[in-house]
């Protein structure tokens, strides 16, 4: 049976042969000392140690392999200087060969081209790293730790594989002797790792590492010395922090810490029962052990430093300076990130930076959050003894908001507002974070801005807009369902309502549906939020068995407007065509219903169609969306206008129609995914959805004879927040759809 180690690079290999037999060849005892011969350890399938004597031998030297002049190549030397020992045999070397060959061959030999070259025939079988350890060891006495040092560095270095990060800690395991235990462990949020335990020599102050975990990393591990009784003179107890620079080093997978001495490699190893601490109890951990450490002053400060790190504790509101901070609300947004709100009293500028923090992760807001009025925060704050005098009567834009993606609040992590204030202090706020926000929350928390100003476009631009696209909207969810005579199972077609919470506005509407012989023979789905539920649900009830019409009243989890009613109800039926209808929206004549249809069969059932809107006092409020002349956008033709400007127009596919009142194929609106919930209002939000018909091959149709009439909302449009809400939805819909507009002509 023959045991081969393969090496492949490009298409290349070479194969380093074992010795036939049942039984393992034995081990070589020692380095050849004829210089005639070299061991050979190969390392994966791209790297080979080759191990011998010479009389000499330089750090880089080329290599000729089966002397072969084609097959050559350049390796780095290890060497040291043997005890006793000839001129011819005076220098122990291990060469550390890259192999890269152009064909399958037997690796025997090698030439070191040097001053006077030096063949090598390699011996069989190869000999394993571990006992090539034993024999470097045996062969270099006390030069042993800088051998295995320069090995481990040649090995780390390269591409980095498996193979040899395996190697480089095989060496490393080879060489250390245990030093002592680490006992007490955990993490920093500066991400720095607390180490507590016992060694005989570790030195003071910064040391160069390496740490097993998860492979190896290099870091520096900066340690301050504690006189332990328990351990009887046979070493003394240590607090460290351990840096690894920019890798992340998990303290539950730390497995060893290895460190340098004049006499070589040593190792801390993980206790077995080590005790685990939690983020916030590590700063306590290493303020108790500070009066009892030793080492020196910029160690020392260091470890007191870190003894100031969050702990759980606010610390803004005990500071000595002129600086104060309240929180509104910190929001985990699902989909990824955190909305934070709230106000910061700062009037003499002493805060150079604030960090909100989650865990080990950071992001600086100071520089990029939104700036609110907040004039209660100076009126609560005029009277302070410490800010007395110090308030400017003319500046009130204490209030913050921010929208900080890629921080998570999963789990137990600690999140938290990190504050470096004038002279060299740092100060924490931590945060209560909630998981869901509602939108009246939302409008609560954004209502300050004047959404004519610049700063509302700032705040769209960089915080309220991203938010809302990262969000995860839950679909809404049929929670209760209520049948009045209700039968869809022959029906071609349904009747949605989109309810609110006013059961007069759907007692108007049903009434009129009731009277009108085209809508009385359909079946009626009222769709409405389930906190509308018990409002509504008794005089719906009511009004069907009074006009004896098929009603089924379903209420909805997560229902915000009209459009969430519609998805909801999509679900909640067997009938192909739906038409949809917002309450409030009004029949202004008969036959609204029909002319609907026929133009609906006329395109075979693939368009949405949609009638003109007016106001109660006949003035457009909806009339097509269109394309704007230029292509850059789209617009709302004729608002405003009297209806009298479209009399005469003809029916006209346009780029959008509305879902306030429409006609449209139910399979159509569940294969374009539903409504897009990132959106405030019903405006763009059904925008939105024909635009996504339409690339799906379902476009809208607008009828400027068949007109509905809609309740003035002219007061409620001029409410900041609904002004602010549409330029935010604006904001989301151009983002999304603005290069794609041309081309949908």
């Amino acid at each position: 049976m023959v045991r081969s180690t393969t090496q492949r690079d490009h298409g290349t290999v070479v194969q380093l042969d074992a010795a036939a037999g049942a039984a393992k060849a034995k081990e070589s005892a020692g380095i050849p000392l004829c210089g005639e011969k070299a061991l050979v350890t190969p390392i994966g399938d791209d790297l080979a140690l080759v191990t011998g004597v010479a009389d000499s031998m330089p750090e880089l030297i080329p290599v000729l392999l089966n002397g072969d002049p084609s097959m050559v190549m350049s390796a780095t030397v290890i060497s040291w200087k043997r005890k006793d020992a000839p001129a011819e045999a005076s220098i122990g070397f291990v060469a550390v060969l890259p192999i890269r060959l152009q064909t399958k061959v037997r690796l025997s030999s090698l030439v070191m081209r040097k001053e006077l070259p030096s063949r090598y025939a390699l011996v069989r079988p190869p000999i394993s790293l571990t006992n090539l350890m034993k024999v470097v060891m045996a062969d270099a006495g006390d030069g042993f730790g800088e051998v295995s040092n320069a090995l481990v560095q040649a090995l780390a270095t390269g591409n980095g594989s498996q193979k040899r990060s395996d190697a480089a800690l095989a060496v490393l395991t080879a060489s250390a002797v245990n030093d002592g235990w680490v006992e007490v462990m955990g993490s920093l949020d500066t991400g720095e790792v607390f180490l507590q335990g016992w060694a005989r020599g570790l030195p003071d102050d910064l040391t160069r590492v390496i740490v097993v975990h998860d492979g190896f990393v290099s870091g520096e591990l900066r340690s301050a010395g504690v006189e332990r009784s328990d351990l009887g003179g046979n070493g003394r107890g240590f607090v460290a922090l351990l840096n690894a620079g920019g890798a992340s080093v998990s303290p539950e997978k730390l497995q060893k810490v290895f460190f340098r001495t004049e006499s070589g490699w040593r190792t801390l190893d993980v206790y077995d029962r080590k005790v685990l601490l939690p983020m916030k109890d590590v700063p306590a951990h290493i303020r108790d052990g500070i009066p009892r450490a030793n080492a020196n002053q910029e160690t020392m400060s260091v470890l007191r430093r870190a003894g100031e790190r969050f702990d759980g504790r606010d610390t803004v509101s005990h500071l000595k300076q002129p600086v104060r901070l309240g929180m509104d609300m910190a929001v985990e947004i699902p989909g990824g990130g955190l909305l934070v709100a709230g106000w910061m009293l700062d009037p003499e500028r002493l805060v150079n930076s604030v960090v909100l923090r989650a865990g080990n992760a950071s992001v600086r807001v100071d520089n990029n959050w939104t700036r609110l009025p907040r004039q209660d925060v100076s009126g609560a704050f005029q009277s302070n003894e410490l800010f007395a005098g110090r308030l400017d009567p003319q500046r009130h834009d204490h209030g913050f908001l921010a929208f900080v993606p890629g921080l998570s609040a999963a789990g137990d992590t600690p999140v938290y507002f990190e504050f470096e204030v004038e002279p060299d202090s740092v100060a924490f706020y931590p945060l209560q974070v909630v998981r869901a926000m509602s939108r009246r929350t939302l409008e609560r928390l954004v209502s300050p801005l004047d959404p004519r100003t610049a700063a509302a476009a700032v705040a769209i631009e960089r915080h309220i807009g991203p938010m809302m696209q990262a969000t995860e909207h839950r679909a809404p969810r049929i929670a209760e369902t209520r049948d009045f005579g209700f039968d869809d199972s022959a029906a071609a077609k349904a009747l949605v309502v989109g309810a609110g919470a006013d059961a007069e506005e759907i007692g108007v509407t049903l009434s009129l549906l009731a009277l009108d012989p085209e809508a009385r023979g359909m079946p009626v789905i009222i769709s409405a939020p389930i906190e509308a539920f018990g409002t509504i649900a008794a005089e719906v009830e009511r009004l069907a068995r009074f006009y004896g019409i098929g009603i089924r009243l379903i209420a909805s989890e997560g229902v915000q407007d009209s459009c969430d009613s519609f998805e909801a109800a999509v679900h909640a039926t067997k009938a192909e065509t739906l038409v949809f209808l917002s309450a409030g929206v009004l029949p202004r004549q008969s036959g609204w219903l029909s002319g609907l249809e026929r133009a609906y069969r006329k395109r075979g059932g693939k368009a949405l169609v949609s009638p003109t809107i007016v106001y109660e006092d006949e003035s457009i409020c909806f009339a097509g969306t269109w394309l704007e002349e230029g292509g850059k956008g789209l617009a709302d033709r004729y608002i405003g206008y009297p209806r009298d400007v479209i009399r005469g127009s003809e029916a006209s596919e346009v780029m959008a129609g509305t879902t306030t009142c429409c006609i449209v194929s139910r399979k159509a609106i569940e294969a374009a995914g539903g409504f897009t919930r990132s959106y405030l209002g019903t405006s763009d939000k059904g925008r939105d959805l024909c635009l996504k018909l339409r690339l799906a091959g379902t476009p809208s149709v607008w009828l400027p004879d068949v007109e509905m009439v809609s309740a003035d909302d002219n007061a409620s449009a001029g409410l900041p927040w609904r002004r602010l809400a549409q330029r935010i939805d604006r904001w989301s819909f151009d983002r999304k759809w603005s290069l794609l507009i041309n081309n949908m002509k």
